[in-house]
């Protein structure tokens, strides 16, 4: 549920293997210029070998074990961290995506969060921080996508489809999310804001916005 925490591992072991793979070729180069070099003082001329068998397929070998691993790595935490918990989520939200803009409804809840998303009418998900929470995804008219670059989470929004996960946001704050799959002519301005606050609080809000 914590996609941002699952995110850092994963891009943390790949960076390191991509830097590993880029010195491993460097190395590589620099090893075949000298080679290269001291057979021209030698006067031996390239290899007139066409194939090294030998060499080719521990080559093969490397990239397969290494792509394998990283597919299993992606894989493994993704089907981890969007397994539903034994828990109860704290609260569902039906995200519904719409040219040109969001509408956040609360389960179980008479409270509707929405706007046009022109100019400064940016409508804001209000979510209880470090608990589960249930986030369904739909869309009104065509496919949008739902994306909140902290959580390094996205999932699409299709209309007649609901897509579901569950997260938990790991400390209060505000920040921005957008529409990551263009929609039309005013796709640059479909965007909200993810607030977390404590619980207490968002029971409040909860509270507030239901007698409003």
């Amino acid at each position: 549920m914590e996609f941002r925490n699952a995110f850092g591992r994963v891009f943390a072991i790949e960076a390191t293997a991509a830097g590993a793979i880029f010195l491993l070729v460097c190395l590589t180069v620099a090893a075949a210029m000298v080679v290269s070099r001291r057979r021209r003082r030698k006067d031996t001329g390239p290899s007139g070998r066409s194939e090294h068998n030998p060499l080719e397929a521990g080559y093969l070998a490397a990239v397969t074990v290494a792509a394998a691993a990283l597919i299993a790595l992606s894989l493994g935490s993704n089907s981890a961290e969007t397994s539903d918990p034994p828990a109860r989520p704290a609260v569902t939200v039906r995200v519904t995506a719409f040219q040109w803009c969001w509408r956040f409804s609360y389960a179980g809840h008479p409270v509707t969060v929405t706007a046009q998303c022109a100019g400064k009418a940016v409508p804001t998900l209000v979510l209880p921080a470090r608990e589960p929470v249930r986030i369904e995804v739909t869309a009104r008219d065509v496919i949008h996508s739902f994306w909140v670059p902290y959580l390094r989470f996205k999932v699409d929004a299709f209309p007649g489809h609901v897509n579901s996960f569950m997260v938990k946001v790991p400390r209060p704050g505000r920040w921005a999310g957008r529409c990551a799959q263009f929609c039309g002519v005013f796709h640059f301005q479909m965007e909200f804001y993810v607030r977390a606050v404590p619980k207490a609080a968002f029971g409040r809000w909860l509270r507030k916005q239901a007698r409003a």
